[in-house]
């Protein structure tokens, strides 16, 4: 629950040295907003009794963890004034509906009687939490906004700062991204670029691959993974999978490799790494590229080694809904190669080295520098929002077992510690995944299908001459696989909801 916290109450924390009220919102169940507005009312009550100094370190600490939302010109200016409440607190009602919070902790509810949000004084608010988290409705699978407490005066200043500079296309920010995800993914560099999608394809394209070329890829994963290898003129080639871990079958793919294979492009699927020193050591052998599809894994590790630095390429998505996702497209590609490093500098500006002289022919494979913005602001975030995935992971398995469910549904394993669960994957046997996922939906639980049909039985591939019973164990995936809500903003409470509800639908 997100609760704005009227001036009055955080002088008031202040000034008597009680901060219960403000430590409730610093866990992962409840989040407190201030007022821009009224950060001056709070400093200037407090300067009453207490040195400017002093106040304004007091302010500082006490609002620690909690966000301060800014209204915009034209919202502040749309604000009606009202003769029964002065301008901030009518701003404070304004800012309540605009950011969707769930009412205003103030010690006068009264002022607040003739508007449509909630009030509710201090002394309430445990009980009110305490309701709110045993009262569950619904499940999301994603739930973005509440993160924003967290990130959102981050995302704000560095977003800022970039539309202040008036620099928008690369520049400091994305260079700034770049070092700190090749440092975060333990390699040397990194390029940032326009979306996961074009991270694979600038990837292929620095490898020279094209028409005549083989690249084989797991059948089962999303479109991009052999969209990217299409659009360089290759040819796919897919293999099947492990049924435990859903990546490569590395069996099949060393049969795979015949004369025209150039790459290898492993898929660390819903954020668990492929067994990756068989998989390169065969690479290896045959003086094949090792491109690896991190699009799910950011953090994700292969013997203590993170995704995006087991291969010639690490290809990475920060599309909004992943582990770590921007508030739009954008990717980007590490390596460790100097060489390789230099080449995709300039093959994402259309191959152009120097300015308006190409020597080859590239892409407008661009990162924005505002996406850059919000990833460096959310970055920092990472680790925590994926050990609170692994936690959610870990609490589904008890939750199971303490249903009795494991006998209906197949949980995942982590074969490589460390799993980073873009997804939470549960198969369901007997074809009742369809059903179950309709009578979840039907409850208020969100869950999704990843992915319904395996690339190699797409419309688009069927040149590649490929019929059903090819890859077995991709179909049965694509026929058994549900994902359920494992974000980081999942709370324990709702995944209990999610588990009674399956446990009601089977039984």
């Amino acid at each position: 629950m997100q609760f704005l916290l009227h001036h009055t109450v955080i002088t008031q924390a202040i000034a008597n040295n009680d901060h219960k009220t403000l430590k409730q919102f610093r866990d992962k169940n409840s989040a407190g907003w201030v007022l821009s507005n009224s950060l001056a009312a709070i400093h200037s009550d407090l300067s009453q009794t207490m040195k400017t100094d002093a106040a304004h370190s007091a302010v500082k600490k006490a609002l620690k963890g909690i966000a301060v939302a800014s209204l915009t010109g034209p919202e502040m200016l749309a604000t009606p004034p009202s003769p029964k409440m002065d301008f901030l607190d009518a701003l404070a009602v304004r800012t309540v509906e605009v950011f969707q919070l769930d009412g205003i902790i103030t010690l006068k509810p009264e002022v607040f009687a003739q508007s449509k949000i909630r009030a509710i004084q201090p002394d309430a608010l445990s009980q009110v939490l305490k309701e709110g988290l045993a009262t569950v409705e619904k499940v999301p699978l994603l739930n973005i906004p509440a993160t924003y407490p967290q990130i959102w005066n981050e995302v704000e200043q560095e977003m800022s700062e970039v539309v202040r500079s008036g620099y928008f296309i690369l520049g400091p920010k994305v260079a700034e991204l770049e070092k700190q995800v090749a440092a975060y993914c333990q390699v040397p560099y990194a390029v940032g670029v326009s979306s996961g999608t074009d991270a694979l394809l600038l990837a292929l394209m620095a490898a020279d691959i094209g028409p005549g070329d083989e690249v084989i890829t797991s059948t089962y994963t999303f479109f991009a993974t052999a969209g990217s290898i299409v659009r360089t003129g290759a040819k796919p080639v897919f293999v099947d999978i492990d049924p435990v871990t859903f990546n490569m079958d590395l069996e099949q793919t060393k049969a795979a490799i015949t004369p025209q294979t150039k790459a290898i492009m492993p898929v660390h699927l819903y954020g668990q790494c492929v067994d990756m020193a068989p998989l390169n050591d065969l690479a290896k052998k045959n003086k094949l590229w090792v491109i690896e599809d991190a699009c799910q894994a950011i953090g994700s590790e292969f013997k203590k080694q993170r995704a995006g630095s087991l291969g010639d390429f690490g290809c990475f998505s920060f599309f909004p809904t992943k582990n770590l996702g921007g508030f739009g497209d954008a990717g980007m590609v590490t390596t460790r190669s100097k060489e390789l490093y230099e080449k995709m500098k300039v093959l994402r500006v259309h191959g152009m080295e120097p300015k308006y002289y190409h020597k080859m022919v590239g892409g407008n494979f661009r990162i924005d520098a505002l996406q850059s913005a919000v990833i460096l602001a959310k970055l920092p975030h990472l680790e925590g929002w994926v050990n609170d995935r692994r936690t959610n992971a870990q609490n589904y398995d008890k939750l199971f077992k303490k249903f009795s469910l494991t006998e209906r549904l197949s949980l995942p394993k982590e074969v490589f510690p460390r799993h980073v669960y873009n997804q939470y994957i549960v198969r369901v046997a007997d074809g009742k995944r369809d059903a179950l996922r309709e009578y979840l939906n039907g409850q208020n639980v969100a869950c999704e299908i990843y992915y319904p049909v395996p690339l190699h039985l797409q419309e688009c591939f069927k040149e590649l001459d490929h019929k059903k019973g090819d890859f077995p164990e991709a179909e049965k995936a694509a026929a058994e696989s549900l994902a359920l809500p494992v974000a980081n903003e999942v709370t324990a409470e709702q995944q209990e909801y999610a588990v009674e509800k399956i446990k009601t639908f089977f039984a």
